[in-house]
């Protein structure tokens, strides 16, 4: 069991390198589950400031959202957590956000298709629930299980994505992975007709079967990029090229 010092340093730094990458800032928040003890650790939402987070700042809550530490009430749509952190033993971890590129697909009547090979992580499609509003009760939590189901990411109408992973760093690497993919398709989009990897192609890249070396290594180089990052807005954006 990781103790929850060390979950609660990972998940402030992961909410600093979001920021840093531009997928954190008024909006969004990701969040660690611990089975052990049933607690959720999460960054605090709307209006706090992801930049410059510290482990001591970040909220504790229940799988029922109830309050255990933190100052402030969880963000409002923590049913999105809790929904997943209690019935999907891979959702460790999970990343809401409103990325720039891949919430165009949530607005678009385009379907997500991966047009890299690194995107072949989401080869399988990511599904869309198509209702417009907030994830404010655990109704609409159950809802958003529904639509997922056993899928790694799920676009949130107008709204943002969710994205799960088996620990921090993989929703990391997993969110970036997807907003990279998204931006390259909008902005090849200008050359013509976009070429997909099929089904196929994807299953042959073997994305899932790598993708925990892969997430570790690319934390170690971004937690070395966040160490030395301004902590200005835009400033820090290392795409992955």
């Amino acid at each position: 069991m990781v103790s929850e010092d060390t979950l609660r340093e990972k998940l402030a730094t992961c909410t600093r390198i979001f920021a840093m990458q531009g997928l954190l800032g008024l909006f969004g928040h990701i969040s660690i589950y611990q089975p052990e003890s049933k607690r959720v650790l999460m960054s605090p939402g709307l209006g706090s400031d992801k930049a410059t987070m510290r482990p001591d700042q970040l909220l504790v809550i229940d799988l029922s959202g109830g309050a255990i530490e933190g100052e402030g009430p969880p963000p409002i749509e923590w049913p999105i957590h809790t929904a997943l952190h209690g019935a999907r033993k891979d959702a460790l971890a999970v990343a809401h956000l409103h990325p720039p590129y891949a919430t165009l697909f949530s607005i678009a009547k385009r379907e997500f298709k991966p047009v890299t090979l690194q995107g072949a992580l989401f080869g399988a499609g990511i599904p869309v629930y198509r209702s417009a509003h907030l994830i404010k009760t655990p109704e609409r939590g159950q809802q958003i299980l529904k639509v997922i189901g056993d899928n790694r990411a799920l676009l949130l109408r107008g709204h943002g994505t969710v994205v799960v992973g088996r620990d921090i760093e993989e929703a990391l690497f997993a969110s970036l992975i997807l907003e990279d993919d998204a931006r390259k398709a909008m902005q090849s989009a200008t050359l013509g007709e976009w070429d997909y990897l099929t089904p196929e192609e994807c299953r042959e890249f073997e994305a899932e079967i790598d993708v925990q070396r892969r997430a570790h290594r690319a934390w170690s180089y971004l937690v070395k990029l966040e160490s030395r990052w301004d902590r200005q807005p835009a400033t820090g954006l290392a795409p992955l090229a």
